[in-house]
């Protein structure tokens, strides 16, 4: 019964691990709204900085990191800010009930979903060209139809008291709901950050009509997508992102504190790059994630190390055995090899006799190692 709530516990705990950051961020940014709001002016100066600022050192990173996600997303975070200023600045206090706002409204809500989906790939490429002129497309279109006045007008639906209509709010808890379950699918920090700056988004979008929730609930967004990047950085730089386990860095930072002595093994997936092309990128995340299980199901006491696409190192430490009547702990070290059967084999004895052979020059290359030690 323990062991079982032990394996419910092993799964949760990642997910909380992933997730802690972003609800603690939001929940500070709930309770700043509801004990200190409306803030002053300093206050909502340094919401305003802290704003650009956490928008300006994500792209700064993602762009010297080489990396697409969430850069987009931060762009459009930082358009949308923008842009709803700019219509309190223009049309007062009925900002909310034009057509400007309602197209910006779905167009960031619709943007928000589309680049959540965005894969990781590197920003110098054809690819970053394309996003950009979807960014820059919607924003053209936004702007003719708010000149023309054509929106999304369901101002029938309208929430007295706050700056999100109804369609605008059913649209958000809609992607809400989307980005929820691929997070839960998809266990990933940015996944997790992104969904967490979405909420926040929303509530900034909903309380856009007092100044100091707007600043404070997009600060929070740029914060948490910023927190998101750096925290997976360093997760990259020592884990494996696919299949959770420790990298090529790792295993070169472990080597000072291996023992004496070690079997060390190496597995290697063959045809990787075939199998790579025909199963595309999320058929062979599958196919490592299932070898990876299976060799720490079958080595539960090895450290298993990813160090290449198709490389796994599997570290074996030396055992220790307690004899009856020793005090002292007596440590065996065993030495391996295997053999396998050829066609050209007459019988078991000869596959015997091969292995018997590999492990006699197994065996002589450790005590040379050994004396030169």
């Amino acid at each position: 019964m323990w062991k079982k709530y032990a394996g419910y516990l092993k799964q949760i705990l990642p997910l909380m691990k992933n997730s802690l950051l972003p609800v603690m961020l939001l929940g500070t940014a709930l309770g700043a709204y509801f004990m200190l709001a409306p803030f002053g002016e300093e206050a909502l100066r340094f919401l305003h900085l802290g704003f650009f600022l956490s928008c300006a050192a994500s792209a700064g990173i993602l762009i010297y990191f080489n990396r697409n996600r969430p850069l987009f997303f931060v762009l459009v975070l930082l358009i949308a800010y923008c842009l709803i200023n700019y219509l309190k600045f223009a049309h007062g206090i009925i900002y909310n009930l034009t057509a400007d706002y309602y197209n910006l409204c779905f167009l960031t809500a619709v943007c928000f979903l589309f680049f959540y989906f965005l894969p990781n790939r590197p920003l110098f490429s054809f690819d970053t060209v394309n996003f950009l002129i979807v960014v820059f497309a919607a924003l053209a279109l936004g702007e003719q139809l708010g000149r023309y006045r054509i929106g999304l007008d369901f101002s029938a639906f309208f929430c007295n008291g706050c700056g999100l209509q109804t369609f605008g709010l059913a649209l958000f808890l809609s992607v809400l709901i989307i980005m929820l379950v691929h997070s839960s699918i998809r266990d990933e920090i940015l996944t997790t950050s992104l969904f967490f700056a979405t909420v926040s988004v929303m509530l900034g979008f909903y309380l856009s009509d007092r100044p100091s929730p707007l600043a404070l609930f997009f600060f929070t967004a740029a914060l948490t997508v910023l927190c998101g990047i750096i925290h997976s950085l360093l997760y990259a730089a020592r884990k494996d992102v696919v299949t959770g386990l420790d990298n090529g860095n790792s295993f070169i930072r472990a080597q000072a504190s291996l023992p004496l002595k070690y079997g060390l093994g190496i597995v290697c997936i063959d045809d990787y790059k075939h199998l790579a092309q025909i199963f595309k990128k999320s058929g062979i995340d599958e196919i490592v994630v299932m070898i990876a299980k299976k060799i720490c199901e079958l080595e539960p006491d090895a450290h298993v190390y990813r160090c290449g696409a198709d490389e796994f190192i599997v570290i074996f430490a030396a055992s220790e055995f307690l004899l009856s009547g020793r005090k002292k702990a007596l440590k065996l070290t065993v030495s391996c090899s295997v053999a396998d059967k050829k066609r050209s084999d007459a019988d078991v004895f000869e596959v015997f006799m091969r292995a018997r052979k590999i492990l006699q020059k197994t065996y002589k290359f450790t005590q040379n190692i050994t004396s030169q030690a």
